[in-house]
């Protein structure tokens, strides 16, 4: 009797992990609706498990419910995205500093084969999109830097923060300078963290984190402008303000009309 219970419980799971992921790699658009009709399709999703997995993201802050509109995606606001990428700044200057106190010989091979595998990938696809790769190397990178901090909790920390920054820096991929060189400070992080200079690892973070968000700032209005979610048709939104039929009045007069041929002559 309990089977059913665990399998929708797993359903949902996924599903808020799918739509966890479309929403912060910018696949869900911040500010776009979210139809259940469209997200049943889209996920091949029944209508609970769908329900209780947008609640999640509710509660996660990735979604919005506001009454008579239903869920939208998020939306994305320059005092967030900097909130988010400083504070994100200062757990990872912290973990770097612990990190650099207490790594082995172990962790500086593995902060130079992830700043060397990083190396290895374009940043952009031919097609002018973030490589979904070099950001999976990049995210792996930063992580390394802080891996040997000794703080469980501080790492986890800066994960969450992590992934919802990752949403600004699809945004920043959309209008990004294409003259910076990221590989190079990467280099110069790598080479202050593994030289055992916390202070100097952590003035080129800052650095880098500080571009990040003044490049985003910059483009802010053009990055919004390439994510905004296509307008509607004018044919849908005449559907969408088509009121139903008067029921109740139809039935009058099919009421009436049986009556008249009722009615004897």
């Amino acid at each position: 009797m309990t089977a059913p219970p665990r399998v929708l419980r797993t359903l949902s799971t996924d599903l808020f992990e799918q739509l966890r992921a479309d929403i912060l790699h910018c696949r869900l658009d911040p500010g776009a609706r979210l139809r259940f009709k469209e997200l049943r399709q889209r996920y091949k999703s029944g209508l609970s498990p769908l329900r209780e997995a947008l609640m999640r993201l509710v509660a996660e802050g990735l979604v919005v419910l506001t009454d008579h509109k239903g869920f939208t995606v998020a939306p994305v606001t320059r005092e967030e995205m900097i909130d988010i990428a400083r504070t994100l700044f200062e757990l990872e200057a912290l973990a770097i500093r612990l990190a650099i106190e207490k790594g082995d010989d172990h962790w500086e091979a593995t902060v130079v084969a992830r700043c060397h595998e990083l190396s290895k990938r374009s940043v952009f696809t031919e097609g002018g999109e973030l490589d979904v790769e070099w950001e999976a190397r990049n995210v792996a990178f930063h992580k390394s830097l802080y891996a040997a901090c000794g703080s469980p909790s501080l790492i986890e920390l800066t994960r969450q923060l992590s992934e919802r920054f990752s949403r600004y820096r699809k945004l920043w991929a959309r209008e990004a300078d294409g003259t910076r060189d990221v590989a190079r400070e990467h280099e110069e992080i790598m080479k202050a963290t593994i030289g055992r200079d916390a202070a100097r690892a952590v003035a080129l973070l800052r650095h880098h984190r500080e571009t990040t968000i003044d490049d985003i700032v910059m483009n802010w209005d053009r990055s919004l402008a390439a994510a905004a979610p296509p307008p509607r048709s004018r044919a849908a939104r005449a559907a969408g303000r088509r009121r139903p039929r008067a029921v109740g009045r139809s039935r009058r007069a099919r009421a009436s009309a049986t009556s008249s041929r009722a009615r004897p002559r």
